[in-house]
C-alpha cells in the first residue's frame, strides 16, 4: 500500500503497457487527478511489478491492471483482496468499481454485486459493482 508519490514509479509503467498500449486508451481517459488522493497497491513478482490498482477516498476502485504474462495467476484477486482490507481498516461502509463485464466474475467471487445495466466506457462493456462492508 503506498500513496501516489510512492507508487507513481511502479504503477505508470504497468497502466501504460495495459490500458494505453494493449488497450488502446487515450491517455487523457487513464490519467486524472484521483491518483494524487487514492492509497494504491502494486504487486511484484521476483522484485518487479506487474500489477496494479487504487482506492480512492470515497470508495471506488479503479485502475486495477496485471501485466498479460501474470493474468489468471491470481494477482488481481490478491490485490482485490488487498484493497477491501485497506477498506475495511479505513471503516469504509462501501465499495464501488466499475467493472469491465469480461472479468465480473473475479469480484462477484469477492463478494460484489452487480447494480444497474452495462455501460461503455474507454468503449468496453462494463457493469458497476458494490460491495458492502461491515465494519
Amino acid at each position: 500500500m503506498a500513496d501516489w508519490l510512492h507508487a507513481d514509479v511502479a504503477a505508470i509503467p504497468i497502466r501504460e503497457a495495459v490500458f494505453i498500449k494493449e488497450q488502446k486508451r487515450a491517455e487523457t481517459e487513464e490519467w486524472d487527478d484521483g491518483d494524487e488522493h487514492a492509497l494504491h497497491v502494486v504487486a511484484s513478482f521476483d522484485g518487479n511489478a506487474i500489477g496494479t490498482a487504487r482506492l480512492t477516498p470515497d470508495g471506488i476502485i479503479g485502475h486495477m491492471a496485471v501485466l498479460k504474462d501474470f493474468r489468471n495467476q491470481g494477482v488481481g484477486s490478491a490485490m482485490l483482496q488487498k484493497l477491501i482490507e485497506m477498506a475495511k481498516q479505513s471503516r469504509f461502509k462501501l465499495l464501488t468499481v466499475n467493472c469491465p463485464h469480461r472479468i465480473e466474475y473475479l469480484y462477484i467471487k469477492h463478494g460484489f454485486m452487480a447494480q444497474g445495466d452495462k455501460f461503455l466506457q474507454a468503449g468496453e462493456p462494463h457493469i458497476k459493482m458494490v460491495l458492502y462492508l461491515s465494519v
